[in-house]
């Protein structure tokens, strides 16, 4: 790694000129092997039931540190999009204030309303594993670790 200080988000996005271009790099391929550690998790819970998912759409970052150091789309690693038959993963953003990236989970019932969640890493930038937690759209408080067994709870 070509910046051996760790600095969090916050302190990356408050002084964003003096994130190198590399730095952008090295953290965005981060980010994509902790979001796809994540999706192999939820991908191993569901194996033995009746869900299938799709892992073919992919995502790149807009955010401002990464347009900022000119990465161009085709320079960025691809995140993923996980699909699972009714609840989408959708990796929102790496550069989060207070957490070290955010997915948004959407659950989709077949009776009922649907239902969105967040899932914020807070874990520090490279720490080497991702600690997920999983908070309702509308419940900022009601913080929970994130476990794969939790979603197939929900999607029966």
């Amino acid at each position: 790694m070509s910046d051996l200080t760790h600095r969090s988000s916050s302190e990356e996005l408050a002084d964003p000129g003096s994130v190198s271009r590399e730095r952008v790099l090295e953290r965005l391929q981060d980010w994509q092997r902790r979001v796809h550690q994540l999706y192999d998790r939820v991908e191993q819970t569901l194996r033995d039931t009746s869900f299938r998912t799709d892992r073919e759409g992919k995502h790149t970052s807009n955010e401002e540190l990464v347009q900022r150091v000119g990465l161009s789309q085709d320079e960025q690693p691809k995140i993923d999009v996980l699909r699972v038959i009714r609840p989408d993963f959708f990796p929102r953003g790496l550069w989060i204030i207070g957490a070290n990236g955010r997915i948004d989970l959407r659950i989709v019932p077949p009776v009922g309303s649907s239902e969105t969640y967040l899932l914020l890493d807070q874990s520090e930038p490279f720490s080497g594993s991702a600690r997920w937690v999983k908070i309702p759209i509308g419940a900022p408080f009601e913080r929970e670790p994130f476990d794969p067994s939790w979603l197939v709870s929900k999607l029966h």
